[in-house]
């Protein structure tokens, strides 16, 4: 299974992020869409929409205002969004701790809220990528692979010293050593980088401080999808990556983490915000 992942991983990850890199935003924009489409038609699956065209009116309500608002110049909105999903996971963290999983079936209502999530969640995700893309590609490339190191890190951790559950109603595989271990390999990762990139101290210490929360972050998005998952009485969201189940499945910790980088890499000055369209 793990050499399995990793083949995959190789292959479709390392074109991605070659294109991130050194493609233009257009581009970047378009393998957004593609993956954010995939993405939300699984999340169809998950909220038990099984008619075809609400899935796929769901699958446009998620990608045509990403691709709108990557194409639109920043503006306010943007900015609006920004701020409304900051808050969207802000919420998500603090009822994590609560949730029980259903003992029935959810009812139309709870489907419906689930989709509605989805809107909620992949529209802010795919603009605040293709935004970050604008500004500074490479940051992308390094959001991507502290993302992927956070879940490889708790893995790892996990397997070896993983004693005590983090999320037990919801991820019972997942450990408080594990999640310890995800965060000390994305530190690693970023002092490694912030020395690379040659940062004055006080923004290295920011940008590690800024890194660290991410790979936070990152788990809170991994969470969130397992409850769908649970909720749907599935293991995976689909099977179109060998070893990896669904492209939400490997998609799920960036949703998170995607926007509260961007915000933080903002707030914190570490890259200059662009001009509001009026």
């Amino acid at each position: 299974m793990l050499k399995q992942r990793i083949l995959t991983a190789a292959a479709l990850g390392l074109p991605a992020l070659a294109l991130v890199a050194w493609g233009p935003n257009w581009a970047v924009l378009a393998l957004v869409a593609l993956v954010l489409g995939l993405a939300t038609w699984e999340w169809g699956g998950l909220a038990r929409l099984e008619n075809p065209l609400a899935r796929g009116a769901l699958v446009a309500a998620v990608v045509v205002p990403v691709v709108a608002l990557g194409l639109a110049p920043v503006a306010g909105l943007h900015y609006l969004i920004l701020g409304l999903v900051l808050l969207w996971w802000l919420v998500i963290l603090l009822l994590l701790p609560f949730y029980r999983e259903r003992e029935t079936a959810a009812p139309a209502s709870s489907r419906t809220l689930f989709a509605v999530a989805a809107i909620m969640t992949l529209v802010p995700a795919g603009m605040g990528l293709v935004w970050l893309h604008a500004l500074a590609p490479l940051l992308v490339v390094y959001l991507v692979v502290l993302v992927g190191l956070a879940d490889t890190g708790a893995y790892f951790a996990g397997k070896a010293f993983g004693r005590n559950p983090l999320a037990p109603h919801i991820s019972p595989g997942k450990t408080r050593e594990g999640l310890l271990g995800g965060l000390l390999t994305v530190l690693a990762f970023a002092i490694v980088v912030a020395a690379v990139w040659g940062l004055e101290p006080m923004d290295a210490m920011v940008f590690l401080l800024l890194s660290v929360l991410i790979g936070l972050v990152s788990v809170v998005g991994d969470l969130f999808e397992s409850i769908l998952k649970r909720q749907a009485g599935e293991k995976d969201s689909g099977s179109l990556l060998p070893g990896h189940g669904g492209i939400l499945d490997r998609f799920d910790s960036m949703v998170a983490a995607a926007p509260v980088f961007l915000a933080g890499l903002l707030w914190l000055a570490l890259i200059p915000a662009p001009p509001v369209a009026a």
